[in-house]
């Protein structure tokens, strides 16, 4: 079953019904990715989880303030250089689909040598401004700050095999092989709950101390190199031979120059994502500061993970999107790359209708799976959660379609749209309605949702256009 075997109609989009064929073949490609991505999700939620879980409830109150801080930092920092993969990703899909095998390995043997220049820097970009800028987000509680820079710093010395192992996902996510990144996922996810567990409450009969948020951040970095070790094992296994990845005769510059002209869009879009997030925790961090405590940041890095419950699948669900709109492009069928996006939109509303159900009617008994140790944390964020239910659907839209927009080259457009939406309503919007009028964490959240709404109005309006299947590659 290929994913352009289908014809060229044009799409219908004022119709209910799903086109079983177009859903089949995402659901084929998207399902691995969607259960990697949940995998991934647990790698980074398993800190929270974990660090709530720690005896001193103080401790463990502030642990979580100082990862809605430090998180987004390290996907703001890494992100940013994990945005090559975008470019191969597309660009493999599109050579894949042309049937040009050779290009598309050259693609990855490329993509590997901005990866590991990336990482590097990245790693050593994010060690030395990690203090800085903990510093000048954290409002809550000195606590907060001082378990930031530690956790962050930790967890920067991971970005050169993040970046690295997001190249070889997005060459086997481009070719269809998308099962292949499950397989580290599920390796990675599986080991850092076991060093989690060692690292942040101890181990005396092996010598290892406790360690807390830290020992979160160690064995989360530990396992992205497990990760990495096992994309490239898979990398060098028979099926991958006819690419012939690894020759220095590979080299082409005008392959790496627009890896970067790609990258550079993506990734700045990931940064302003994530310095979005971060003055949204700042505002919040400020709300706190007036009452005393950790309380409302420790519930919005609660409310950030249920949300990440929805949006990682509904990345997945976008990335495989983004696989069958480049081969489309690829093979010439533009109308059925936008039946693709269509369609994928249309699977994602439906089931985020029935989880928006369940954040409305069960809100503190889904936060208080973060915090049971403080039942204050899930009281604070209960109706914020009402507010991420309201935004679910219109989530969908956006993500599923800034990922297709993204397979098609169109970066630059996302690019734009995440900056003006970010800085012209999120985060005004959260401060107006945050700690300036008094409306505290529901009002921040509500600009959360007030932002979702128009990002998926913009990426629909964007993606209704001709504009971006006429990108070449």
């Amino acid at each position: 079953m290929q994913l352009t075997d289908l014809g060229d109609e044009p799409p219908r989009l004022l119709k209910l019904r799903l086109e079983l064929p177009l859903v089949r073949r995402v659901w084929a490609l998207g399902s691995w990715v969607m259960l990697a991505m949940i995998t991934q999700f647990f790698v980074n939620a398993a800190d929270n989880f974990m660090i709530g879980r720690l005896d001193d409830r103080a401790l463990a109150t502030a642990s979580q303030a100082a990862l809605g801080l430090g998180m987004p930092f390290f996907w703001a920092v890494g992100g940013f250089f994990c945005a090559v993969a975008f470019g191969t990703q597309a660009m493999t899909a599109r050579r894949y689909a042309e049937g040009d095998q050779p290009r598309a390995g050259q693609v990855l043997w490329n993509s590997l040598l901005v990866a590991t220049i990336a990482g590097i820097f990245g790693g050593f970009l994010g060690w030395f401004t990690t203090p800085a800028a903990i510093d000048f987000l954290a409002r809550a509680s000195p606590e907060q700050a001082e378990l930031g820079v530690a956790y962050a710093r930790v967890r920067m010395l991971g970005i050169p095999a993040m970046v690295l192992t997001f190249s070889y996902k997005a060459f086997f996510d481009g070719i269809g092989r998308t099962r292949v990144h499950l397989y580290a996922a599920l390796v990675m996810n599986l080991l850092n709950i076991g060093l989690n567990y060692l690292f942040i409450y101890g181990s005396p009969g092996l010598g290892i101390p406790a360690m807390a948020l830290t020992g979160a951040g160690l064995a989360s970095a530990i396992s992205t190199y497990v990760g990495l070790a096992i994309m490239f094992g898979i990398s060098l296994g028979p099926a991958s031979r006819r690419y012939d990845f690894y020759r220095w005769a590979h080299t082409r510059g005008s392959i790496i120059r627009d890896l970067i002209r790609l990258m550079l869009p993506s990734g700045s879009a990931t940064v302003i994502l994530m310095i979005g997030f971060m003055l949204f925790m700042r505002f919040v961090g400020e709300i706190d500061a007036k009452v005393g405590g950790n309380t409302y940041s420790a519930a919005t890095k609660a409310l950030m993970d249920t949300a990440s419950m929805c949006f990682m699948p509904v990345i997945a669900l976008g990335t495989a999107t983004a696989t069958a709109v480049s081969q489309s492009l690829g093979a010439g069928k533009p109308n059925l790359a936008a039946r693709y996006g269509w369609e994928s939109v249309r699977l994602g509303v439906y089931a985020m209708f029935v989880v928006a159900a369940i954040f409305l009617a069960f809100p503190e008994q889904i936060l208080r799976i973060w915090a049971p140790n403080d039942p204050a944390v899930a009281a604070a964020g209960a109706d914020a959660l009402r507010f991420v239910a309201a935004g679910l659907p219109a989530l969908v839209v956006g993500l599923v379609l800034s990922q297709a927009l993204y397979g098609a080259g169109a970066n630059t457009f996302v690019m734009v749209v995440e900056g003006l939406l970010h800085f012209g309503v999120l985060v005004p919007l959260s401060w107006l309605l945050g700690p300036k009028l008094g409306y505290g964490l529901d009002g921040v959240w509500l600009a959360a949702a007030i932002y979702t709404n128009l990002m998926g109005l913009a990426m629909a309006l964007k993606f209704l256009g001709h504009g971006w299947r006429n990108i070449r590659l």
